[in-house]
Protein backbone atom coordinates (compact mmCIF):
# COMPACT_ATOMS: atom_id res chain seq x y z
CA UNK A 1 0.00 0.00 0.00
CA UNK A 2 1.13 3.55 -0.66
CA UNK A 3 1.38 4.76 2.93
CA UNK A 4 0.22 8.33 3.68
CA UNK A 5 -0.79 8.56 0.04
CA UNK A 6 -1.55 12.15 -0.79
CA UNK A 7 -1.95 12.44 -4.56
CA UNK A 8 1.41 13.26 -6.18
CA UNK A 9 0.11 16.56 -7.50
CA UNK A 10 0.22 17.85 -3.91
CA UNK A 11 3.77 16.71 -3.15
CA UNK A 12 7.01 18.61 -3.50
CA UNK A 13 10.21 16.91 -2.31
CA UNK A 14 8.03 14.54 -0.30
CA UNK A 15 6.24 17.37 1.54
CA UNK A 16 2.69 18.58 0.98
CA UNK A 17 3.06 21.92 -0.77
CA UNK A 18 0.95 25.06 -0.55
CA UNK A 19 -0.59 24.97 -4.03
CA UNK A 20 -4.32 25.27 -4.50
CA UNK A 21 -6.31 22.22 -3.38
CA UNK A 22 -9.44 21.17 -5.22
CA UNK A 23 -12.56 20.16 -3.34
CA UNK A 24 -15.76 19.41 -5.21
CA UNK A 25 -19.32 19.77 -3.98
CA UNK A 26 -21.99 18.11 -6.12
CA UNK A 27 -25.70 17.93 -5.47
CA UNK A 28 -27.41 14.55 -5.72
CA UNK A 29 -30.93 14.68 -7.13
CA UNK A 30 -32.18 11.42 -5.56
CA UNK A 31 -30.33 10.23 -2.47
CA UNK A 32 -32.06 6.82 -2.48
CA UNK A 33 -31.43 6.07 -6.16
CA UNK A 34 -28.28 4.24 -7.30
CA UNK A 35 -28.16 5.88 -10.73
CA UNK A 36 -28.50 9.37 -9.25
CA UNK A 37 -25.84 8.76 -6.59
CA UNK A 38 -23.56 7.21 -9.21
CA UNK A 39 -23.88 10.24 -11.48
CA UNK A 40 -23.23 12.70 -8.64
CA UNK A 41 -20.21 10.69 -7.47
CA UNK A 42 -18.77 10.54 -10.99
CA UNK A 43 -19.22 14.27 -11.45
CA UNK A 44 -17.69 14.95 -8.05
CA UNK A 45 -14.58 12.91 -8.90
CA UNK A 46 -14.24 14.33 -12.41
CA UNK A 47 -14.19 17.87 -11.01
CA UNK A 48 -11.01 17.10 -9.05
CA UNK A 49 -9.21 15.15 -11.78
CA UNK A 50 -11.01 11.82 -12.03
CA UNK A 51 -10.54 8.48 -10.34
CA UNK A 52 -8.40 7.26 -13.23
CA UNK A 53 -5.73 9.76 -12.17
CA UNK A 54 -5.37 7.76 -8.94
CA UNK A 55 -6.27 4.15 -9.75
CA UNK A 56 -4.03 2.24 -12.16
CA UNK A 57 -4.94 -0.96 -14.02
CA UNK A 58 -4.47 -3.98 -11.77
CA UNK A 59 -4.65 -2.00 -8.50
CA UNK A 60 -6.19 -3.23 -5.29
CA UNK A 61 -8.57 -0.56 -3.96
CA UNK A 62 -9.77 -0.55 -0.35
CA UNK A 63 -12.97 1.35 0.40
CA UNK A 64 -13.38 2.49 4.02
CA UNK A 65 -17.02 3.42 4.73
CA UNK A 66 -18.53 4.46 8.07
CA UNK A 67 -20.38 1.48 9.55
CA UNK A 68 -20.23 2.57 13.17
CA UNK A 69 -23.38 0.59 13.97
CA UNK A 70 -26.04 -1.62 12.40
CA UNK A 71 -28.57 1.20 11.87
CA UNK A 72 -30.21 1.86 8.51
CA UNK A 73 -28.38 4.42 6.38
CA UNK A 74 -31.49 6.58 6.24
CA UNK A 75 -30.78 7.54 9.87
CA UNK A 76 -27.61 9.30 8.70
CA UNK A 77 -25.46 7.10 10.94
CA UNK A 78 -23.71 5.08 8.24
CA UNK A 79 -22.48 5.45 4.67
CA UNK A 80 -25.11 5.38 1.95
CA UNK A 81 -24.89 1.95 0.24
CA UNK A 82 -25.60 3.57 -3.13
CA UNK A 83 -22.34 5.51 -2.72
CA UNK A 84 -20.48 2.26 -2.02
CA UNK A 85 -21.95 0.68 -5.13
CA UNK A 86 -20.95 3.71 -7.20
CA UNK A 87 -17.38 3.61 -5.87
CA UNK A 88 -17.08 -0.12 -6.59
CA UNK A 89 -18.23 0.43 -10.17
CA UNK A 90 -16.06 3.50 -10.75
CA UNK A 91 -12.98 1.84 -9.27
CA UNK A 92 -13.53 -1.17 -11.55
CA UNK A 93 -13.92 1.12 -14.57
CA UNK A 94 -10.66 2.86 -13.62
CA UNK A 95 -8.86 -0.47 -13.76
CA UNK A 96 -9.02 -1.89 -10.22
CA UNK A 97 -8.55 -5.65 -10.23
CA UNK A 98 -9.46 -6.20 -6.58
CA UNK A 99 -11.89 -4.16 -4.48
CA UNK A 100 -12.15 -4.50 -0.71
CA UNK A 101 -14.84 -2.96 1.50
CA UNK A 102 -13.44 -2.95 5.03
CA UNK A 103 -14.76 -1.53 8.30
CA UNK A 104 -15.34 -2.23 11.98
CA UNK A 105 -18.29 -1.12 14.08
CA UNK A 106 -17.89 0.81 17.32
CA UNK A 107 -16.73 -1.13 20.38
CA UNK A 108 -20.22 -1.07 21.91
CA UNK A 109 -21.85 -2.74 18.87
CA UNK A 110 -19.38 -5.34 17.53
CA UNK A 111 -21.71 -6.22 14.67
CA UNK A 112 -20.13 -4.89 11.49
CA UNK A 113 -21.49 -7.65 9.28
CA UNK A 114 -25.02 -7.05 10.55
CA UNK A 115 -24.66 -3.41 9.56
CA UNK A 116 -23.49 -4.45 6.10
CA UNK A 117 -26.41 -6.84 5.76
CA UNK A 118 -29.02 -4.40 7.07
CA UNK A 119 -27.99 -1.84 4.46
CA UNK A 120 -27.75 -4.15 1.47
CA UNK A 121 -23.97 -3.85 1.32
CA UNK A 122 -23.50 -7.62 1.56
CA UNK A 123 -25.53 -7.96 -1.63
CA UNK A 124 -23.74 -5.03 -3.28
CA UNK A 125 -20.37 -6.62 -2.59
CA UNK A 126 -21.54 -9.89 -4.16
CA UNK A 127 -22.98 -8.16 -7.23
CA UNK A 128 -19.94 -5.92 -7.76
CA UNK A 129 -17.34 -8.60 -7.06
CA UNK A 130 -15.95 -6.86 -3.97
CA UNK A 131 -14.61 -8.47 -0.81
CA UNK A 132 -16.31 -7.62 2.47
CA UNK A 133 -14.06 -7.54 5.52
CA UNK A 134 -14.95 -7.08 9.18
CA UNK A 135 -11.82 -5.50 10.62
CA UNK A 136 -12.75 -6.59 14.15
CA UNK A 137 -11.74 -10.14 13.27
CA UNK A 138 -9.01 -9.34 10.74
CA UNK A 139 -5.37 -10.27 11.30
CA UNK A 140 -3.22 -7.32 12.36
CA UNK A 141 0.41 -6.31 12.00
CA UNK A 142 2.44 -3.85 14.05
CA UNK A 143 3.37 -0.62 12.29
CA UNK A 144 5.61 2.19 13.47
CA UNK A 145 4.76 5.90 13.35
CA UNK A 146 8.15 7.69 13.45
CA UNK A 147 6.59 11.13 13.93
CA UNK A 148 3.73 10.02 16.16
CA UNK A 149 3.21 12.25 19.18
CA UNK A 150 0.95 9.96 21.20
CA UNK A 151 1.41 6.60 19.49
CA UNK A 152 4.69 5.42 18.00
CA UNK A 153 3.34 1.98 17.13
CA UNK A 154 -0.09 0.57 16.32
CA UNK A 155 -1.54 -2.80 15.40
CA UNK A 156 -3.46 -2.32 12.15
CA UNK A 157 -5.26 -4.75 9.84
CA UNK A 158 -2.82 -6.64 7.63
CA UNK A 159 -5.21 -6.37 4.69
CA UNK A 160 -4.46 -2.64 4.51
CA UNK A 161 -0.96 -3.54 3.38
CA UNK A 162 -2.42 -5.30 0.35
CA UNK A 163 -4.13 -2.16 -0.94
CA UNK A 164 -2.59 0.16 -3.51
CA UNK A 165 -5.25 2.80 -2.94
CA UNK A 166 -7.19 3.70 0.22
CA UNK A 167 -10.42 5.61 -0.34
CA UNK A 168 -12.23 7.08 2.65
CA UNK A 169 -16.05 7.27 2.60
CA UNK A 170 -17.17 9.01 5.81
CA UNK A 171 -20.58 10.43 6.61
CA UNK A 172 -21.04 14.11 7.45
CA UNK A 173 -22.15 14.04 11.10
CA UNK A 174 -22.00 15.86 14.39
CA UNK A 175 -20.18 14.01 17.17
CA UNK A 176 -20.39 13.41 20.91
CA UNK A 177 -16.82 14.61 21.54
CA UNK A 178 -16.14 16.99 18.64
CA UNK A 179 -18.39 19.45 16.81
CA UNK A 180 -18.19 17.09 13.82
CA UNK A 181 -16.86 13.71 12.75
CA UNK A 182 -15.61 13.66 9.18
CA UNK A 183 -12.83 12.04 7.14
CA UNK A 184 -9.87 12.09 9.54
CA UNK A 185 -11.98 10.68 12.38
CA UNK A 186 -13.46 7.96 10.15
CA UNK A 187 -10.11 6.15 10.06
CA UNK A 188 -10.69 5.09 13.67
CA UNK A 189 -12.63 2.22 12.14
CA UNK A 190 -9.24 0.72 11.18
CA UNK A 191 -8.36 0.26 14.85
CA UNK A 192 -8.67 -2.77 17.09
CA UNK A 193 -11.56 -2.39 19.52
CA UNK A 194 -9.22 -1.97 22.52
CA UNK A 195 -7.30 0.80 20.73
CA UNK A 196 -10.51 2.76 20.14
CA UNK A 197 -10.84 3.15 23.90
CA UNK A 198 -7.10 3.67 24.31
CA UNK A 199 -7.26 6.64 21.91
CA UNK A 200 -9.56 8.38 24.38
CA UNK A 201 -7.30 7.74 27.34
CA UNK A 202 -4.18 8.96 25.61
CA UNK A 203 -5.68 11.98 23.86
CA UNK A 204 -8.26 11.47 21.12
CA UNK A 205 -7.43 14.41 18.84
CA UNK A 206 -3.69 13.81 18.55
CA UNK A 207 -4.21 10.05 18.36
CA UNK A 208 -6.46 10.56 15.32
CA UNK A 209 -3.75 12.68 13.72
CA UNK A 210 -1.07 10.07 14.45
CA UNK A 211 -3.21 7.39 12.80
CA UNK A 212 -3.68 9.56 9.70
CA UNK A 213 0.07 10.15 9.51
CA UNK A 214 0.36 6.43 8.93
CA UNK A 215 -2.76 5.77 6.84
CA UNK A 216 -3.74 9.06 5.19
CA UNK A 217 -6.15 8.16 2.35
CA UNK A 218 -5.33 9.07 -1.23
CA UNK A 219 -8.95 10.08 -1.82
CA UNK A 220 -11.78 11.24 0.40
CA UNK A 221 -15.43 11.17 -0.68
CA UNK A 222 -17.67 12.58 2.06
CA UNK A 223 -21.21 11.25 2.09
CA UNK A 224 -23.51 14.20 2.61
CA UNK A 225 -26.50 12.56 0.95
CA UNK A 226 -28.04 11.82 4.35
CA UNK A 227 -26.06 13.57 7.06
CA UNK A 228 -26.69 13.77 10.82
CA UNK A 229 -27.08 16.61 13.30
CA UNK A 230 -27.72 16.83 17.03
CA UNK A 231 -26.79 13.63 18.87
CA UNK A 232 -24.30 12.24 16.39
CA UNK A 233 -22.55 10.06 15.46
CA UNK A 234 -25.33 7.48 16.04
CA UNK A 235 -28.40 8.94 17.79
CA UNK A 236 -28.82 12.24 15.98
CA UNK A 237 -31.37 13.49 13.49
CA UNK A 238 -30.97 12.74 9.76
CA UNK A 239 -30.36 15.71 7.45
CA UNK A 240 -31.26 15.06 3.82
CA UNK A 241 -28.57 17.37 2.51
CA UNK A 242 -28.11 15.57 -0.80
CA UNK A 243 -24.47 16.37 -1.54
CA UNK A 244 -21.16 14.62 -2.12
CA UNK A 245 -17.80 16.26 -1.32
CA UNK A 246 -14.56 14.90 -2.83
CA UNK A 247 -10.89 15.79 -2.62
CA UNK A 248 -7.41 14.27 -2.80
CA UNK A 249 -6.64 16.36 0.31
CA UNK A 250 -8.42 14.92 3.35
CA UNK A 251 -7.90 18.00 5.52
CA UNK A 252 -9.25 20.28 2.79
CA UNK A 253 -12.30 18.03 2.36
CA UNK A 254 -13.04 18.16 6.09
CA UNK A 255 -12.54 21.92 6.12
CA UNK A 256 -15.09 22.43 3.37
CA UNK A 257 -17.54 19.99 4.99
CA UNK A 258 -17.28 21.78 8.34
CA UNK A 259 -18.06 25.08 6.64
CA UNK A 260 -21.07 23.50 4.94
CA UNK A 261 -22.27 22.42 8.41
CA UNK A 262 -21.88 25.96 9.75
CA UNK A 263 -19.02 24.84 12.00
CA UNK A 264 -15.71 26.70 12.32
CA UNK A 265 -13.11 24.14 11.17
CA UNK A 266 -10.58 25.40 13.75
CA UNK A 267 -13.00 24.34 16.52
CA UNK A 268 -12.57 20.70 15.45
CA UNK A 269 -9.38 19.96 17.35
CA UNK A 270 -8.17 16.96 15.36
CA UNK A 271 -8.66 18.90 12.10
CA UNK A 272 -6.70 21.88 13.40
CA UNK A 273 -3.86 19.64 14.60
CA UNK A 274 -3.77 17.74 11.29
CA UNK A 275 -3.34 20.99 9.37
CA UNK A 276 -0.67 22.26 11.75
CA UNK A 277 1.26 18.99 11.42
CA UNK A 278 1.28 19.03 7.63
CA UNK A 279 -1.39 16.50 6.70
CA UNK A 280 -3.26 18.89 4.44
CA UNK A 281 -4.66 22.37 3.89
CA UNK A 282 -7.18 24.13 6.14
CA UNK A 283 -6.62 27.58 4.63
CA UNK A 284 -9.67 28.41 2.52
CA UNK A 285 -7.62 30.92 0.50
CA UNK A 286 -5.73 27.90 -0.91
CA UNK A 287 -8.79 25.68 -1.41
CA UNK A 288 -10.63 25.81 -4.73
CA UNK A 289 -14.24 24.69 -4.37
CA UNK A 290 -15.63 23.26 -7.62
CA UNK A 291 -19.21 22.49 -8.58
CA UNK A 292 -21.68 23.97 -6.11
CA UNK A 293 -20.43 26.66 -3.73
CA UNK A 294 -20.43 26.29 0.04
CA UNK A 295 -23.15 28.93 0.31
CA UNK A 296 -25.32 27.01 -2.18
CA UNK A 297 -25.55 23.99 0.12
CA UNK A 298 -24.74 25.38 3.57
CA UNK A 299 -26.97 24.39 6.48
CA UNK A 300 -26.37 25.20 10.13
CA UNK A 301 -26.25 21.82 11.88
CA UNK A 302 -27.72 21.56 15.36
CA UNK A 303 -25.24 20.61 18.09
CA UNK A 304 -26.12 19.41 21.59
CA UNK A 305 -26.08 22.19 24.18
CA UNK A 306 -26.79 21.39 27.83
CA UNK A 307 -27.19 23.56 30.94
CA UNK A 308 -25.29 21.55 33.54
CA UNK A 309 -26.93 23.48 36.37
CA UNK A 310 -30.29 21.97 35.41
CA UNK A 311 -29.08 18.63 36.78
CA UNK A 312 -28.48 20.01 40.27
CA UNK A 313 -32.06 19.33 41.35
CA UNK A 314 -31.50 15.66 40.41
CA UNK A 315 -28.60 15.50 42.86
CA UNK A 316 -25.92 15.72 40.17
CA UNK A 317 -23.44 18.54 40.75
CA UNK A 318 -21.20 19.45 37.81
CA UNK A 319 -18.31 21.91 38.07
CA UNK A 320 -16.56 22.79 34.83
CA UNK A 321 -13.76 25.29 34.27
CA UNK A 322 -11.44 25.76 31.33
CA UNK A 323 -13.11 23.03 29.29
CA UNK A 324 -11.88 22.31 25.81
CA UNK A 325 -14.62 21.50 23.30
CA UNK A 326 -13.83 17.79 23.71
CA UNK A 327 -14.71 17.55 27.39
CA UNK A 328 -17.69 19.85 27.01
CA UNK A 329 -19.16 17.71 24.20
CA UNK A 330 -18.29 14.57 26.13
CA UNK A 331 -20.25 15.66 29.22
CA UNK A 332 -23.21 16.89 27.20
CA UNK A 333 -23.43 13.62 25.28
CA UNK A 334 -22.91 11.52 28.41
CA UNK A 335 -25.96 13.13 29.99
CA UNK A 336 -28.27 13.34 26.99
CA UNK A 337 -27.33 10.30 24.90
CA UNK A 338 -25.19 7.62 26.53
CA UNK A 339 -26.82 7.85 29.98
CA UNK A 340 -30.14 9.31 28.97
CA UNK A 341 -32.11 6.43 30.49
CA UNK A 342 -29.91 5.87 33.55
CA UNK A 343 -28.62 9.33 34.42
CA UNK A 344 -29.53 8.52 38.04
CA UNK A 345 -26.25 6.61 38.20
CA UNK A 346 -24.62 10.03 38.62
CA UNK A 347 -26.90 11.00 41.50
CA UNK A 348 -24.91 11.72 44.62
CA UNK A 349 -21.74 12.72 42.76
CA UNK A 350 -19.97 16.03 42.41
CA UNK A 351 -18.29 15.96 39.00
CA UNK A 352 -15.38 18.19 38.02
CA UNK A 353 -13.92 18.56 34.53
CA UNK A 354 -11.79 21.04 32.63
CA UNK A 355 -8.23 22.39 32.63
CA UNK A 356 -8.77 24.78 35.54
CA UNK A 357 -11.46 22.89 37.44
CA UNK A 358 -10.95 22.44 41.19
CA UNK A 359 -13.00 20.51 43.74
CA UNK A 360 -15.45 22.76 45.62
CA UNK A 361 -14.68 23.48 49.27
CA UNK A 362 -17.81 21.58 50.22
CA UNK A 363 -18.19 18.40 48.19
CA UNK A 364 -21.75 17.13 47.94
CA UNK A 365 -21.68 13.34 47.88
CA UNK A 366 -18.64 11.71 46.25
CA UNK A 367 -16.08 13.49 44.07
CA UNK A 368 -15.75 12.22 40.51
CA UNK A 369 -12.90 13.65 38.39
CA UNK A 370 -13.39 13.39 34.64
CA UNK A 371 -10.54 13.72 32.18
CA UNK A 372 -6.78 13.98 32.21
CA UNK A 373 -6.83 17.63 33.30
CA UNK A 374 -8.27 16.63 36.71
CA UNK A 375 -5.69 13.93 37.37
CA UNK A 376 -4.05 15.94 40.15
CA UNK A 377 -7.20 15.52 42.27
CA UNK A 378 -7.45 11.74 41.84
CA UNK A 379 -6.54 11.16 45.50
CA UNK A 380 -9.57 13.16 46.64
CA UNK A 381 -12.11 11.00 44.83
CA UNK A 382 -12.65 8.72 41.87
CA UNK A 383 -10.76 9.51 38.67
CA UNK A 384 -11.61 8.45 35.12
CA UNK A 385 -8.78 9.16 32.71
CA UNK A 386 -9.01 10.27 29.11
CA UNK A 387 -8.87 13.25 26.82
CA UNK A 388 -11.78 13.06 26.74
CA UNK A 389 -12.83 10.00 28.83
CA UNK A 390 -14.49 7.12 27.03
CA UNK A 391 -18.22 6.84 27.71
CA UNK A 392 -17.91 3.13 28.29
CA UNK A 393 -15.34 3.63 31.05
CA UNK A 394 -17.64 6.04 32.87
CA UNK A 395 -20.71 3.83 32.63
CA UNK A 396 -18.80 0.69 33.64
CA UNK A 397 -17.42 2.47 36.71
CA UNK A 398 -20.78 3.85 37.82
CA UNK A 399 -22.55 0.53 37.36
CA UNK A 400 -19.82 -1.26 39.30
CA UNK A 401 -20.11 1.28 42.13
CA UNK A 402 -23.87 0.89 42.24
CA UNK A 403 -23.41 -2.84 42.57
CA UNK A 404 -21.23 -2.28 45.63
CA UNK A 405 -24.00 -0.57 47.57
Amino acid sequence: MRIAGVNDRHLKDGVIDSEERFVSIVKCAKIDDSDSVHQATLESLNLIGGLESLVSPGDTVLLKPNMVCHFDYRTGAVTNPHLLRAMCQLAREAGAKRIIIAESSAWSYDNTMQGFANNGITEIAREEGAELVDLITADTVGMGIPDGRVFRRLQLPEILMQADVLINLPVMKTHDVFPATLSLKNLNGLLRQEDKKRFHRWGLSQSIVDLNKLMLPQLTVIDGTIAMEGGGPVYGTPVNLGIIISSFDTVAADTVAANVMGINPSEIEYLKLAAEQGLGCMDMSHIKVCGSSINDVKKKFKINRVDFNSYREQGIIIHESGNCSGCRHFMESLLTIHMKDNVDLLKGYTVILGQTATPPKKIEGELLCFGSCTRRYRNQGAYIAGCSPHFGDVIEYLKARKGEH
